[in-house]
């Protein structure tokens, strides 16, 4: 059950959650935003000045956080943009909006609550505990003080202050919450098909005078941007793995060492059947549930279908269903209570009941796979891959700091580098700032061969570290400007281009007029079969999609309006760039808010609290907005 709410939780439901883990990036070194005075001044906020010094903190800050969500590949062309710069200076003036609203409103945590707060950050923590030297250290090193962080924590406890009494006073009536989970635990019954591309891409046929009208009318658009070749070293794991020896003796002590790590766990496969308890439930209301869960499994033993029982009887909606069927269990996938019975029952044993914190339990093991330890032979290439590698992490972390210092020392070629490590001097293709192909297709190489220090020094690169168990250094081999590409150089990927377009918009006219049809009354079986298209039939139960294609189209039936009763539905979505699929909705059935246990009912009550208090604060945010003074100064940013 609370994976099909996992599932269905999109839209303002995973909203909520983001709002709730969302903290603006420049908390850090808050204290000294809005303080001094400055030479040039990004904004001010109701008289107060932003200026350049903390802007660009704040954009370092943020760049720093990107790199680190998305790796040394993004765009650093998204640094430079205006959006970006401008999305920085938002979060500060909001910041300072709120700061000052909180501040005339009394809201302040005390010096025991700044203390939990503080000492609750893993980040600060040495086995489990606070460590103040490590906390000292780490402030230093992000260069912030101890009183600046301190103020900023304040600051953001008063923040959640707000938040938390905003939603705690929310109401959330039981009608909310039983409409939530009919359309969370909402099932559709839908069928799709799917229009390829290929079949319009056949049909189109690109006019010459087309693609030379394209060619002249958007000049800008085919130019060759400047390129480079670089001549590059690298050093890496995957490479020096294959000079490994591997003896084997070595491989034999291994597998011998490490038989756990090639034994297949055995599994079981089980049903059961929940009497659901509430956390709090007395102990009357505990032994009741026992003496239920006691009759049952008797019942079970004494010849009645398990599976009948389960679906009668059975507080856990989603395996109810399926007669209690839980599928494969492996060691470490339940909970230990309900795992030790699971592994010890024969087949078709019945357990007496057995109490977890869901309540109590009765299970039927359905069938048994024991552990298999892997021969050998078998397992011998991945032994020989596991040893080679690790002799190449040793050789590797050897040899990068001479690769480091050779690159420096020796910045005039690559040759004393490459002599010292035995390793080839290679060539790139040719490439641009923007894109490339085998090493070049890194970012950062691309950023580093384009630099003053390559391409105008021609010097080599510093040591560049992609994925750390990849390090290279690039040095100048050849340059050429930016020029007019001819149109022979162009007139087939042109062509291609136009017929792509062509054919995607023949797709998609198709199935539009598919749609249209099928409204208008014509058979989805006959128009589907003339057409020789496949038909797929969507799974009802949310658990059940688990296929790409099931998972794209699922989520536009699931939003699409639903039709109205008795009638049937249709739509549209595309599900890559060459498939386009057309579906068909028959029947739309609401969620039982009756079918969900208590604790359920109270995670979904909860995230409407916090969804109500949420949309509050962001209200009050805008408030502020609208009722500051804020000038912007774009030509400063």
């Amino acid at each position: 059950m609370l994976t099909a709410i996992k599932e269905r939780a999109s839209g303002w439901i995973a909203y909520t959650l983001v709002g709730f883990i969302s903290i603006p990036f420049v908390l850090w070194g808050i204290n000294s935003y809005f303080e001094g005075a400055s030479k040039i001044t990004v904004a001010t906020v109701n008289g107060v000045e932003v200026d350049e010094t903390i802007y660009q903190q704040a954009l370092s800050e943020q760049r720093r956080s990107l790199v680190q969500m998305m790796g040394r590949n993004v765009d650093a062309e998204i640094f430079a943009s205006e959006p970006f710069k401008l999305q920085v200076l938002e979060s500060l003036i909001d910041t300072q909006l709120q700061a000052e609203y909180l501040a005339d409103r009394g809201y302040r945590i005390t010096n025991e609550q700044l203390s939990s707060r503080i000492a609750a950050f893993a980040a600060f923590q040495s086995e489990g505990r606070f460590d103040s030297a490590r906390y000292e250290m780490l402030l230093q090193n992000a260069g912030l003080t101890v009183e600046g962080f301190e103020r900023q924590q304040r600051q953001q406890g008063a923040v959640d202050q707000l938040r938390v009494g905003l939603r705690e006073t929310s109401l959330v009536i039981p009608a909310m919450t039983d409409r939530a989970v009919e359309l969370l635990m909402q099932q559709r019954r839908a069928q799709y098909t799917i229009l390829d591309l290929q079949p319009y891409r056949d049909a189109v046929q690109v006019d010459e005078d087309a693609v030379r009208d394209e060619y002249e009318n958007h000049r800008d658009r085919y130019v060759q941007l400047p390129q480079m070749q670089v001549d590059f070293l690298a050093l890496s794991v995957d490479a020096l793995a294959t000079q490994a020896v591997v003896t084997a003796e070595a491989e034999q002590a291994f597998y011998n060492d490490n038989t756990d790590r090639f034994t297949r766990p055995g599994s079981r496969s089980a049903s059961h059947i929940l009497i659901s308890l509430p956390a709090d439930a007395s102990e009357a209301a505990v032994e009741k549930a026992r003496h239920r869960a006691e009759s049952l499994a008797t019942r079970g033993r004494g010849g009645a279908d398990f599976a009948a029982l389960a679906s009668e009887h059975s507080d856990d909606p989603g395996s109810a269903r399926r007669g209690g069927d839980l599928g494969i269990i492996q060691p470490g996938t339940m909970t230990p209570e309900f795992e030790t019975v699971v592994f010890v029952l024969n087949k078709d044993e019945i357990s007496d009941p057995v109490r977890t914190e869901y309540g109590w339990h009765v299970i039927k093991v359905t069938d048994l796979r024991e552990s298999v330890i892997s021969p050998f032979a078998e397992v011998r290439s991945e032994i020989t891959t596991l040893l080679s590698r690790e002799w190449a992490e040793g050789q590797f972390m050897a040899m990068a700091e001479d690769f480091q210092n050779m690159v420096f020392e020796q910045p005039g070629s690559l040759e004393a580098t490459a002599d010292l490590l035995g390793l080839p001097i290679e060539r790139t293709d040719w490439f641009s700032r923007r894109a490339g192909d085998g090493i070049a297709a890194y970012a950062a190489v691309r950023e580093a061969a384009f630099s003053d220090e390559v391409r105008v020094d021609q010097m080599n690169s510093e040591m560049i570290d992609l994925d750390g168990d990849l390090l290279v250094a690039v040095h100048f081999a050849d340059y050429r400007d930016q020029r007019q590409q001819d149109f022979e150089e162009v007139s087939a990927a042109i062509a291609d281009v136009l017929a792509a377009q062509a054919a995607l918009t023949a797709q998609e006219a198709a199935a539009k007029q598919m749609i249209d049809r099928l409204r208008s009354g014509s058979p989805w079986i006959a128009l589907t079969e003339n057409a020789g298209l496949p038909v797929y039939q969507l799974p009802q139960d949310a658990e059940d999609i688990s296929d790409p294609d099931d998972q794209n189209v699922g989520r536009a039936v699931y939003a699409a309006p639903a039709p109205v009763l008795g009638q049937v539905g249709y739509g549209g979505t595309r599900l890559d760039a060459s498939r386009y699929s057309v579906f068909r909705v028959e029947e739309v059935v609401p969620g039982e808010p009756s079918g969900i246990t208590a604790e359920e009912r109270a995670q979904i009550k909860a995230l409407i609290s916090a969804r109500v208090g949420e949309e509050l604060y962001t209200g009050a945010s805008r408030a502020l907005r609208s009722a500051a003074n804020v000038e912007i100064f774009d030509e400063n940013l």
